[in-house]
């Protein structure tokens, strides 16, 4: 039996922490969590991720810096941004791999699945 894929969420909100991992947590994903650049690529270092949830506005860094660094270690990664300005300050297009908060649980747990 195949492990279950393995979603790096990377947030400096605690709350949206939680409510990412309890989200992918009860549809039967892996999900470790960072608050930071930093965690992000000592979790990727040590263990493969096949999804990479961001959210693109992180402390002094953002969820792009993030995808860099992570795909460096992962190349295979796939990545959703999550955020409040991201049409905004980023210009994404709709059909990029961006989900506006406020999200709900199926939405996003939707959005990560189709990723794999």
């Amino acid at each position: 039996m195949e492990p279950p894929p393995h979603v790096l969420v990377v947030d400096d909100h605690p709350t949206v922490r939680s409510f990412v991992k309890a989200a992918l947590d009860g549809s039967g994903f892996r999900v470790s969590i960072a608050r930071n650049l930093e965690e992000a690529i000592a979790t990727a270092s040590a263990d493969d991720v096949a999804v990479l949830v961001s959210d693109l506005v992180i402390g002094d860094c953002d969820g792009l810096d993030v995808d860099e660094a992570v795909r460096a270690l992962r190349p295979t990664v796939k990545t959703l941004y999550i955020s409040g300005y991201a049409s905004s300050r980023y210009g994404f297009d709709p059909d990029d791999p961006v989900l506006a908060k406020p999200f709900g649980p199926q939405e996003l747990v939707d959005r990560v699945r189709a990723l794999i």
